[in-house]
């Protein structure tokens, strides 16, 4: 899949690219297979909701325990567009499961991703292209992602307070005052599509969700592509939050996710390369 050099441009000006319906109901079965999969899936990959819920708030390395997963990190609708946009060949960062599950989903705090990557993994800039693979209905009512349009172009915003500097780390949620000076220039979008569609989004742009109150889950399956040329400097963190192996990826074939192999695990080969 290639973009148009308009979309190319939306996306450098706008901070994201929300395509429509980009996977069929059959991908989207074997995706969703995958997600009930690992959605019991126990360790420091996952983390539950606040509060002592037991439902999954966030799952880290989903590409290597379900094969589905692994085949769309690498599926050439996703990485066509990505090395577009970042004008270089790609790697896997980072992938993420964001099930937002039904009335127990909960709220994301306004944050730009680049401030922990920067900080925790050394990442140079932020060209690093979070993708999101709509699992789900995003609806007006199920609590979508939402964005600041822009707002990549003011920057890393950092917390100056003096407790901000006791604990030695400056990067913050984004406070009120700043998002009201954000969306006043570039306004406040939902990101909403019917399931199969995907956004492309800089890893700058400042963004964050609601709780979901609704029987209504909103799934996004999260892969995380960054520039070969921008690897991380200095990663302490575990193999599911910063991948190690820079190795451009390869796009498998259009079809990948029809595959009647999908049941099957993923190969040691691909699961060491992850790690």
């Amino acid at each position: 899949m290639k973009l148009s050099d308009d979309q190319v441009r939306a996306y450098d000006e706008r901070g994201y690219l929300l395509l429509k319906s980009v996977f069929d109901a059959e991908e989207l079965a074997a995706l969703r297979a995958a997600l009930a999969e690992v959605l019991t899936h126990e360790g420091p990959e996952a983390v539950r909701e606040h509060g002592g819920a037991e439902a999954l708030r966030v799952l880290y390395g989903g590409h290597a325990m379900a094969e589905a997963f692994a085949r769309l990190a690498r599926h050439p609708r996703l990485l066509g567009p990505v090395r577009q946009l970042l004008r270089d060949e790609v790697y896997l960062y980072q992938t993420r499961l964001n099930p937002k599950q039904t009335f127990e989903g909960g709220t994301w705090s306004w944050h730009q991703d680049f401030g922990t990557w920067s900080h925790e993994d050394g990442m140079p800039e932020p060209r690093c292209v979070v993708t999101g693979v709509f699992l789900d209905e995003a609806s007006a009512v199920n609590a979508p992602l939402l964005v600041v349009p822009g707002s990549q172009h003011h920057g890393l915003i950092t917390d100056t307070t003096p407790e901000a500097a006791a604990r030695g780390y400056t990067l913050m949620e984004i406070d009120r005052a700043t998002l009201e000076r954000l969306v006043a220039v570039g306004g406040l979008e939902a990101l909403t599509g019917p399931a199969g569609s995907v956004a492309f989004v800089n890893c700058n742009l400042v963004h964050g969700s609601a709780n979901n109150i609704t029987p209504l889950r909103r799934a996004i399956f999260y892969v995380n592509y960054n520039a070969v040329s921008n690897a991380c400097a200095a990663p302490r963190r575990a193999w599911h939050h910063c991948n190690r192996d820079t190795t451009p990826l390869a796009p498998l074939a259009d079809d990948c996710l029809a595959d009647d192999s999908l049941g099957a695990p993923p190969r040691e080969s691909e699961r060491g390369a992850a790690e």
